[in-house]
């Protein structure tokens, strides 16, 4: 039998007699190791003893005497997790574990009910807009906003319309009058000719502060165009027994600014020589009485003054008509500190800008690019066929003392001789330039909404000489309205809802070639896009304030006029608005007029893309225009604005106005104004034809009937009312759904606003061959013989209608009352038709 070596056995047992008990002691363990040496020194093999089992201490290691930092970190790291969890995460744990229950319950509850509706994808989605629905109506309804972003909406690209009344008020701040005046005489320092090296320098100086101030999309939009400059050696005006010669340059200097020429003249290929004689201003009038008084002014040199009612390049053309040799322009004499300056020498286009504006050798295209067609001189319509050229006052007298004792007419006690006596030798040689580069200056705000339309704001930048009050004070103005713009997005994060352009137009002496060229290169974009023209030309001078507006603007001009106050003060020492100002200087009416009729940027806006345009300036004083003497020293001698807070008013005025014309939803045209204006100009026609028809002396007299005409012009009107309509239910919604606007509200009210400029696109007459190129508008505009100031009759209207009146083709006169009066009639049934 093998042997037993494991060393754990079995006790026998022994039976526990019912006698026995248990000792009274345990015994004494310390005896018993003591008596058994065995028990003492550990267990013996075959013995029943027990095992002694080692401890695993590995979960408590021996302290050492310096551990590494990261064994450390580690064992400090597992320490916190271990009482993080116990503190935070099992009691947290303990805590959801009842709510994540009862969300999954409900859940389930949830998705039974969704299995009972239908689709579960569909009733799922249907649920989450309806979820979405309702907190953006709550949040539209109970979050009032009043910052300078008003309350939001939904209807424009960022989703809220700007309060613009807060806007408006905020202009006023940005406007540094100082500022003002530091850039008036800094563009008065120095001359700026179309072309030359001071016209580029401050082209680049605008284009510059565009990018200072924030203006980030600017295009400097070079063209070219014909330019002359004056060129004395080869160049004078003297009688024939060298008696006189004329002093062709302004005060001491004999740099080119100061020397007499006119812009857009014909030269002469050698010396002119002839008798003269004098026909006053040079009007039709004028002529018709040198004609009575048997002068015949074929083969004469005319001499015509500056002034009057007709424009110089149209008192050429009717010399031109007369068969005159030449023409010699006599300038006025103007005061200068304290006294009449008898030797200023003017210097004014004679393009024929009435027959076609831009460059004259391009007449009705655009002559963007160096590669395009030219015509020769005697083709164009728009350049004059004689020479001419300006003298002084005082040269002008001392050649009218030839005529005193001469027979001929008599014109305010100044004989026009009868082309005897003593000749008069001339010679022009202007240094002309066919193609020569001009500079226009575009900057934009770019719209948020519709960012394809816009208001554009001009100002003619180049000058005869230093043009202080004739075209500096407009770009002043046109400067501080960039930064009045740039500042109010800045400042409030603002965009406008339609494009605002800033454009700074050059060769406004050339027959106003940078801005009508640039009007014939985007001609089909303006008929679409845009909806307001601000001229800036010679802004303050006087202080007179003069108001020019299509009927559209009307009531948004007036409006506005009454939130600007003016340096003037009223009875009660109060300061007047502009619009009191304005109703006092006019007999108490709002002579807000139509009548645009000078030779200025706002003419191929007109006449050539139908943009409703404006003009606000003040105006009183005779200044030297288009003379070296326009210059800072004479701006501050006659004290026209020292302190600059007319120009801080009409920018004021003017930034309100384009505020409210490019952020309003609705392009903020009257039509009401339009209708009611439409039968004013509608019986001034009348009146005109009847005052032509009077004046023939024939028995059987034309009847022209104007009651077609008059029926399209209610009808704009009761047109206008369903606009309006339209217009004050959108607004009421919009207050009432705290400036939301449903998506069909939107498009339709964008419909509306493209519909307003097709409606004035409607009047832009297409034909092969036109008499005047640039003159495509039936409804608004100037005929040829158009005066250049305003008088009894609204001239800027019916141009067409007008034109024929005066050649007297009355048949065709009819022909065209009732083809504007069907034009006028479908025009206003398609703005109306959405």
């Amino acid at each position: 039998m093998p042997a037993n070596n494991n060393p754990y056995h079995r006790l026998e047992a022994v039976p526990l007699s019912p006698s026995a008990s248990l000792p009274s002691q345990p015994p004494d363990y310390q005896d018993l190791l003591d008596s058994d040496p065995d028990l003492r020194h550990g267990p013996v093999i075959g013995s029943s003893s027990i095992e002694q089992f080692e401890i695993d201490d590995s979960f408590y290691p021996e302290p050492v005497e310096r551990e590494p930092l990261l064994v450390r970190a580690s064992l400090v790291t597992k320490r916190f997790a271990h009482r993080f969890s116990a503190r935070v995460i099992n009691p947290v744990s303990r805590l959801v574990d009842p709510i994540y229950e009862g969300y999954k319950y409900f859940q389930m509850q949830y998705e039974k009910s969704i299995l009972r509706l239908g689709n579960p994808l569909v009733v799922k989605r249907l649920l989450y807009v309806a979820f979405v629905l309702v907190i953006i109506f709550f949040v539209s309804k109970y979050n009032t906003n009043e910052s300078i972003k008003g309350t939001s909406g939904g209807t424009f690209t960022n989703g809220i319309f700007y309060d613009i009344d807060m806007l408006e008020d905020s202009i006023k701040s940005y406007i540094n009058p100082k500022l003002m005046k530091e850039n008036l005489e800094y563009f008065s320092s120095m001359p700026h000719i179309s072309g030359t090296k001071g016209d580029l320098t401050l082209a680049k100086f605008i284009e510059r502060y565009m990018t200072n101030n924030g203006i980030n999309s600017i295009e400097f939009n070079e063209l070219q165009s014909f330019l002359n400059y004056p060129d004395e050696k080869n160049t004078y005006v003297r009688l024939a027994d060298g008696t006189f010669f004329a002093k062709l340059h302004e005060g001491q200097s004999n740099n080119m600014e100061s020397l007499a020429y006119n812009p857009n003249a014909l030269n002469t290929n050698e010396q002119i020589e002839g008798n003269f004689i004098f026909a006053n201003y040079g009007t039709l009038d004028d002529f018709e009485e040198l004609k009575k008084s048997n002068v015949d002014v074929k083969d004469n040199i005319v001499l015509i003054r500056y002034g009057g009612t007709v424009p110089e390049s149209t008192k050429l053309y009717y010399a031109q008509q007369n068969h005159a040799k030449a023409v010699i322009f006599i300038s006025p004499q103007y005061e200068i500190e304290g006294k009449n300056n008898t030797k200023i020498i003017q210097r004014t286009n004679v393009g024929l800008t009435r027959m076609g504006t831009g460059d004259i050798l391009t007449p009705g295209w655009a002559s963007d690019d160096g590669y395009v067609t030219r015509i020769t001189w005697d083709k164009s319509e728009t350049t004059p066929k004689i020479p001419s050229i300006p003298i002084s006052y005082k040269d002008g007298e001392r050649l009218l003392s030839n005529l005193v004792d001469s027979p001929g007419a008599n014109f305010d006690y100044q004989s026009s001789g009868d082309g005897s006596g003593v000749k008069l030798q001339m010679k022009i040689s202007n240094a002309n330039r066919p193609v020569h580069q001009i500079w226009n200056v575009i900057g934009s705000i770019e719209g948020r909404e519709q960012g394809e339309k816009g208001v554009i704001i001009g100002a003619a930048r180049d000058s005869s000489c230093y043009g202080t009050i004739g075209s500096n004070t407009g770009t002043v103005a046109l400067l501080e309205m960039i930064k009045v713009f740039t500042s109010l997005q800045r400042k409030h994060q603002w965009s406008p809802s339609r494009s605002i352009y800033f454009v700074s137009f050059d060769a406004t002496e050339y027959n106003l070639a940078g801005s009508a060229e640039w009007v014939e290169n985007k001609k089909e974009l303006l008929k679409k896009s845009g909806y307001l023209y601000v001229d800036l030309s010679d802004l303050i001078a006087g202080d007179e304030l003069s108001v020019q507006a299509h009927p559209f603007l009307r009531d948004v001009v007036s409006t506005r006029m009454q939130k600007v106050l003016s340096n003037a003060k009223g009875s009660d020492g109060n300061p007047l608005t502009l619009y009191d100002l304005f109703t006092q200087q006019n007999k108490n009416t709002v002579a807000i007029k139509n009548n645009f009729l000078e030779y200025k940027n706002y003419v191929p806006f007109i006449n050539l893309v139908n943009v409703p345009s404006l003009e606000i300036k003040y105006k009183g004083v005779k200044y030297p225009k288009n003379s070296c003497f326009d210059n800072f020293e004479y701006f501050e001698n006659m004290k026209i604005d020292k302190s600059m807070e007319k120009h801080a008013e009409l920018v004021e005025l003017i930034s309100r106005i384009v505020l409210r014309c490019a952020e309003a939803p609705f392009i903020p045209y009257n039509f009401i104004d339009l209708g009611t204006m439409l039968d004013a100009y509608i019986d001034d026609l009348s009146k005109f034809s009847k005052d032509i028809i009077d004046k023939l002396d024939q028995p059987n007299k034309p009847i022209l009937h104007f009651d077609f005409l008059l029926r399209a012009a209610h009808l704009v009107k009761d047109n206008a009312r369903r606009y309006h309509d339209v217009s004050n239910q959108w607004q009421a919604f919009i207050r009432e759904s705290r400036g939301i606007e449903p998506s069909l509200y939107a498009v339709s009210r964008r419909k509306w606003n493209d519909n307003m400029l097709d409606f004035n696109a409607k009047f832009l007459i297409k034909e092969v061959h036109p008499a005047r190129p640039g003159y495509a508008n039936i409804l608004f505009g100037v005929p040829f013989e158009a005066p250049a100031v305003a008088d009894e009759y609204e001239w800027n209207t019916f141009p067409k209608i007008r034109e024929l009146l005066l050649q007297k083709k009355f048949g065709m006169v009819q022909e065209e009352i009732d083809r504007v009066g069907q034009v006028l009639h479908e025009a206003i049934n398609d703005f109306v038709s959405l």
